[in-house]
């Protein structure tokens, strides 16, 4: 073999042991320009905590109530709304009933819900990576200037006046974001919260927040008792607005009489100033219609009509 060969070999091999006995300083020096080269293609989308995308949303819905002259809405502790978007999430569709069969006053009362609630939900479906904010403000968007083919109703609940607050759920994966907005009419302090016994006898009493407020007359819906749903029932049956179940009747101050279905005089029926005390039996409504979700709307009697209340309760 010719001497410049040899050299030339002897070079290779020279240059390749200081190599690898200096792997540790060459390495990252290889990886950065690895990484220079391929940062223009590939920018991995930002992460945030769940604490940071719900203060997000929050900004949003409030941003859209003060540009049309509202008041902020507080974020709630209720965590239906939360429940919910994960739920949609796990099993991949979009309902307001659940796999339980549950509506969303169902969810807010399981919760811990003593307020009334209305609620939004909304998703989105991106086949490739995607920035998690960038789609609750393109869904926040939908609801509020798009959302002709829902009636608007997404927007009139974003901007109802009376609602004072949100419990907001969001749920996503590689490729889906599930946005829920449980707004909420919260305006009682309970002394005593829908407490019901043995007998079906039912006692509330507490004060309003608001002293313009009292109560008109509690009315009575009724569902059927619910079933569990899959993922396929909910996309092909269960889309759109849901309804508050059937009316059953009112229960009433003594000498009052609803003009349909049952009328439940009220045991006692006390207001004075902004407390008020109610006791009535709802065991007549039960007897009726039998095994199923009862829910109680308090109904107030200010100019908006709003419910307060929108408490469920089971009767096996």
């Amino acid at each position: 073999m010719p001497i410049k060969k040899i050299i030339a070999l002897l070079l290779i091999l020279v240059i390749l042991s200081v190599m690898l006995y200096n792997s540790s300083f060459i390495l990252p020096i290889v990886q950065k320009m690895v990484g220079d080269l391929i940062s223009p293609i590939y920018q991995p989308e930002p992460t945030y905590s769940h604490q940071e995308l719900v203060n997000y949303a929050l900004s949003l819905i409030n941003k859209d109530r003060l540009d049309h002259g509202l008041s902020n809405v507080s974020l709630s502790s209720i965590k239906s709304g939360q429940e919910h978007a994960e739920n949609m999430l796990e099993y991949h569709y979009l309902s307001h009933w659940d796999t339980n069969g549950y509506k969303p006053y169902m969810r807010y009362t399981l919760t811990g819900g003593r307020g009334a609630v209305a609620e939004n939900c909304a998703w989105q479906y991106n086949s490739g990576s995607f920035n998690v904010k960038e789609a609750i403000a393109d869904l926040e968007r939908s609801m509020v200037y798009d959302d002709a083919d829902s009636d608007w109703g997404h927007r009139d609940n974003i901007l109802d006046p009376f609602h004072n607050r949100v419990s907001i759920g969001i749920a996503y994966d590689n490729h889906n974001v599930y946005y829920v907005q449980d707004f909420e009419d919260d305006y009682i302090e309970w002394s005593t919260f829908m407490d019901i016994n043995s007998n079906s006898e039912v006692t509330l009493s507490g004060s309003f927040r608001v002293h313009q407020l009292s109560i008109e007359s509690i009315n009575i819906f009724y569902d059927a008792y619910p079933t569990n749903l899959t993922s396929d029932q909910l996309k092909a049956s269960y889309s759109g607005s849901y309804s508050q179940g059937t009316f059953v009747g009112m229960a009433l101050p003594p000498n009052y009489f609803s003009v349909e279905g049952i009328t439940i005089t009220a045991q006692k029926w006390m207001q004075t100033d902004n407390y008020f005390q109610i006791k009535f039996d709802l065991s007549q409504t039960l007897d009726a219609y039998g095994k199923g979700v009862y829910t109680l709307y308090i109904q107030s009697d200010s100019d908006s009509y709003h419910y307060l209340t929108s408490y469920s309760c089971w009767n096996n």
